[in-house]
């Protein structure tokens, strides 16, 4: 979504934290964006371990003078702030995960048993209260769903306005061919988040059927070694040739408790349906006997039921398509405008 946010404002400067110029010219935004800190390999490897200190780098950082600021943050980069106070209007892809609503899990991912725990309970504290005073800052809150909006409210009581993520539906979409017979899951193999090793572990039990995994994060080396033959990695993937096994799946699934949850929608777009956990924003984005199925549980066995209960034949690739394109990148482009717009003209009134 931040490419698409930049795509909106295409004469506006980007900045971030930390990134690889790789990564924003895939993106299309290459030679705009400036990063506070300088692409080094050890750095990009050990980033997670400099999270006490990203609130304070970002808060003694000054953008250039702006009419508005607009932060796509999951994280730190709502407390972006202007030279000259330009308002923020912040597209947040829901409250920091490990401070607010998934401490626990990470938590429990973590090693070093109880003084671990302790410390990171301890670092939790701490970084609510900074972002919770970079929240304050924001002039207006944009979100993806009604889940994020309803975690935004929690954690920062603010309104968000609802500018659901746009589909690229010329890339994602459905093939002339029929599926091929296995089940696809996409996404960042993280697992206290992504739950991937859920997947693994329910084809473990269904060696007749088979699983492909495209992806890549910290998790891959150990879901390789769990893993039963019948089970593939692709590595993370390009949209063309990811778009190509959203195309030719059974179906995708989706285990996790998504903010929002993008892949649900570009599988759909794809014309392909989705088995997803019936938690967070997938509860707003599937629609049984329409768009696919939910996950009873967050457990091996619920995907194991889900999978042998599927029948491909009662879902139609256009209909299935329809429920996605309901979201296209133009209206996306100009609510986000939209706000930024109001935003500024509030600014202009109060000045």
């Amino acid at each position: 979504m931040t490419a698409e946010i930049a795509r909106a404002f295409p004469d506006a400067p980007v900045y971030a934290i930390l990134g690889r110029a790789s990564v924003a010219a895939r993106m299309g935004i290459g030679d705009r964006v400036t990063a506070l800190l300088p692409e080094r390999e050890r750095l990009l490897r050990t980033y997670r371990s400099l999270a006490p200190a990203y609130p304070l780098l970002v808060r003694s950082a000054r953008l250039p003078p702006a009419d508005v600021v607009v932060a796509s943050s999951y994280a730190y980069a709502h407390g972006f702030r202007s030279v000259n106070g330009a308002p923020v209007v912040c597209y947040c892809h829901g409250p920091f995960r490990h401070l607010w609503s998934q401490q626990a899990q990470y938590a429990a991912q973590l090693p070093g048993g109880g003084p671990a725990r302790a410390a990171f309970a301890a670092y939790c504290a701490m970084a609510r209260t900074a972002d919770r005073a970079a929240a304050r800052s924001v002039d207006s809150f944009c979100t993806q769903s009604p889940f994020t909006a309803s975690l935004i409210e929690q954690v920062y009581g603010r309104r968000a306005e609802l500018v659901p993520p746009a589909i690229d539906g010329a890339v994602f979409r459905p093939a002339r061919s029929e599926p091929e017979p296995y089940f696809l899951f996409v996404g960042r193999l993280v697992e206290a988040y992504k739950r991937p090793s859920l997947v693994v572990d329910a084809f473990a039990q269904m060696p007749d059927l088979r699983l492909r995994i495209a992806g890549d994060g910290p998790a891959f080396a150990s879901l390789r070694r769990r893993a039963s033959p019948n089970v593939e990695f692709l590595g993370r993937l390009e949209d063309g040739a990811l778009a190509a096994e959203m195309q030719n799946c059974q179906a995708a699934i989706f285990p996790s408790a998504d903010d929002f949850g993008l892949v649900p929608l570009e599988v759909n777009a794809c014309g392909r349906p989705v088995l997803a956990l019936a938690r967070g924003g997938a509860r707003h984005t599937v629609k049984p006997g329409l768009s696919g199925e939910f996950l009873e549980d967050q457990t091996a066995a619920a995907i194991v039921a889900a999978v042998r209960r599927f029948d491909p034949a009662r879902y139609h690739p256009d209909a299935v398509r329809r429920h996605a394109l309901t979201r296209d990148t133009q209206t996306f482009h100009q609510r986000i405008r939209d706000a930024a717009r109001r935003a500024a003209e509030r600014a202009a009134l109060v000045s």
